[in-house]
């Protein structure tokens, strides 16, 4: 059975707001040096409201994760997206550069209240099948998707007479527009349905704190972040062992972690395929916006109109493999895309800037976005393999799990690309003292040695395909996978860890 006009209004609903969740995001990584000269912004500070975004939200989504499953994931939906819309527009207005670096920060907190509720939302709406297939494909695109309409409609608007302001009046009334749909559409939570354990708050704290702190300690390179980027893995080692200690005693936790132990699950290999690839297409995305604004020398419009090519190439792959992800077996989109992603990394490194656009970077562009539709097959898998491993009311802390995933192959693969672009470029520079360390030639050289590391993470993703997810077949259908994830949760339901009625 196909898709209901509600089912369609439903997928809307909660793709919408969570594509506003990272076209944000693409928005002000065009617009932020116009930012920074309107606003006053000193040097140092221009990347804080980068920096404070990807704290609050990375940190707090297993911590809402979890919210919602004990408050409802339609009530934590629309919290999430109607604060989100609030402080989009209450930043259209902000005066200074405090003012716009805690409105950041804010809206961090609603992409990260909502996100998680929006996937709980499509496990516990869709019964397992094609629906929630193309539901779940339609979540995981609207990431890169978002993500490129946020560069585009930024260098479109931000030298406009429109202004950079304009970015955040769009987003406010889409997320608006949005709630409202929300509102008519998303069923009412069930009381049956909600966690009744409590909440972990030992783990909401090592968790946030945890993840805060790896968030910002990769998004510089200060020895001060690198402290905290050390003092983050300690925090995190602590959350495990204290999740394994109140699991071990049947207590709630913020991360079960018997899940990633499941015969035949694969959360592990999925999760390692979806940090790759975000990995590569992030950072690729990143410094693709470097390589035309700092060696090519273009202004954010002309920046925005190349990738344009980008946003259309990843939109009708996308819709492509909703359809054949119930028609062909998940290995080979997965394959598929990882092997095109690896063609855009290479081609970056090896890119002459004084070709034409078409003569190369085209092609760079659109490799990069087609791959995205193969690694998004992943999010149908994970999530029904997640779904099945927890019970029904923990769908929203699943749903976290793999937000946290993406949130931190950007943010890792952004520290250790920039890392090396940056090593790279100082050793040419060292050797070329005549050159000016902001020169396009010396930045170049970082930027193939950025386009080198995407191409090895993509192969890493590929060998977890071959190695660990080759006997994956059509996802909806039952394969050796789901049926050991199945038997493990018989296992468990016979041992009263699970509620029976949670996996029919």
């Amino acid at each position: 059975m196909g898709l209901s006009a509600r089912d369609i209004a439903f997928i809307i609903a909660l793709c919408g707001v969570t594509t506003l969740n990272v076209f944000l995001l693409g928005a002000v990584t065009v617009a932020l040096l116009t930012i920074g000269r309107d606003l006053n912004f000193q040097e140092g500070n221009l990347y804080w409201p980068m920096n404070v975004n990807s704290l609050s939200f990375g940190g707090l989504l297993l911590f809402c994760g979890r919210l919602g499953d004990i408050l409802g994931g339609r009530f934590m939906f629309l919290v999430g997206s109607l604060w989100f819309a609030i402080w989009s527009l209450a930043t259209a207005f902000v005066p200074s550069s405090n003012f716009f670096i805690v409105d950041m920060a804010l809206l961090g907190i609603g992409s990260a209240a909502n996100t998680p509720a929006a996937i709980g939302l499509c496990s516990s709406y869709f019964p397992p099948g094609a629906n929630r297939n193309k539901a779940f494909s339609a979540l995981g695109i609207g990431s890169p998707v978002g993500f490129i309409l946020g560069l585009v409609a930024s260098g479109l608007l931000t030298e406009s007479r429109a202004t950079w302001r304009s970015l955040f009046y769009i987003q406010a009334g889409l997320a608006i527009f949005f709630v409202c749909l929300a509102l008519v559409v998303l069923p009412k939570d069930h009381s049956n349905r909600r966690y009744d354990k409590g909440l972990d708050w030992g783990g909401a704290v090592l968790s946030t704190t945890g993840l805060g702190l790896l968030t910002f300690g990769l998004s510089d390179s200060t020895i001060a972040q690198k402290a905290l980027f050390l003092v983050s893995i300690v925090v995190l080692v602590a959350f495990v062992f204290f999740e394994h200690w109140r699991e071990s005693r049947h207590k709630s936790v913020l991360m079960p972690l018997s899940i990633w132990r499941q015969p035949g699950a694969k959360l592990g290999p999925l999760v390692g395929v979806v940090f790759f690839g975000w990995f590569s297409f992030d950072t690729l995305s990143y410094f693709f916006t470097l390589y035309f604004q700092q060696v090519q020398l273009l202004d954010p419009l002309q920046t925005s109109l190349r990738f344009i090519p980008m946003a259309i190439a990843g939109t009708l792959p996308s819709i492509a493999a909703g359809y054949y992800v119930a028609r062909v077996p998940a290995y080979i989109l997965m394959l598929s895309g990882l092997l095109v992603s690896l063609a855009s990394g290479v081609i970056f490194a090896l890119i002459d800037p004084d070709l034409s656009f078409w003569c190369m970077a085209f092609f760079m562009m659109i490799t990069a976005d087609i791959a995205v539709a193969g690694v998004a097959v992943v999010y149908p898998l994970g999530n029904q393999q997640i779904a099945v491993s927890l019970d029904e009311d923990s769908q929203s802390l699943a749903g976290g799990i793999f937000s946290v995933t993406t949130r931190l192959a950007t943010a890792i693969g952004l520290a250790v690309a920039s890392e090396i672009a940056d090593s790279v470029s100082k050793t040419y520079n060292n050797k070329h003292p005549d050159l000016d360390a902001q020169s396009p030639e010396v930045l170049m050289v970082g930027f193939r040695a950025a386009g080198w590391t995407c191409f090895a993470s993509t192969l890493l993703g590929i060998v977890i395909v071959i190695l660990g997810l080759r006997d994956l077949g059509i996802i909806g259908k039952k394969t050796r996978a789901s049926e050991g994830a199945a038997q493990s949760d018989e296992a468990s339901s016979k041992s009263d860890q699970r509620d029976p009625e949670s996996l029919k």
